[in-house]
């Protein structure tokens, strides 16, 4: 399943302005890779628009669990928006199955 992800943080919980948390961050942020493949998480995208204090991802995985435990590991205090999504030939797929099941 794909999940779109947006984070957004407040300023008082940004690193940028919080220097002193900001090496707890970095060593955390590094190691999102090894969570995700612990995970079994497919990160197509993690973008930051960091003058918004707000992030995005695009992550697949089996379960929502598996994403709140990936997100959960990004070292910054901060509140997310998960929204399950599908690629649009899926959405055809899915509005054929379900025409063809109410013509019966």
């Amino acid at each position: 399943m794909l999940f779109h992800v947006t984070m957004t943080h407040t300023p008082d919980d940004c690193p940028a302005y919080n220097r002193e948390t900001m090496p707890d961050v970095i060593t955390g942020m590094d190691k999102l890779k090894g969570v995700a493949k612990e995970l079994n998480v497919k990160v197509h995208f993690l973008l930051w628009a960091a003058p918004d204090h707000v992030a995005y991802a695009l992550l697949e995985a089996d379960s929502l669990g598996v994403i709140a435990q990936y997100v959960n590991a990004i070292p910054i205090r901060q509140e997310f928006r998960v929204t399950p999504v599908e690629h649009l030939q899926q959405v055809i797929e899915t509005s054929k199955a379900m025409m063809a099941r109410a013509k019966k």
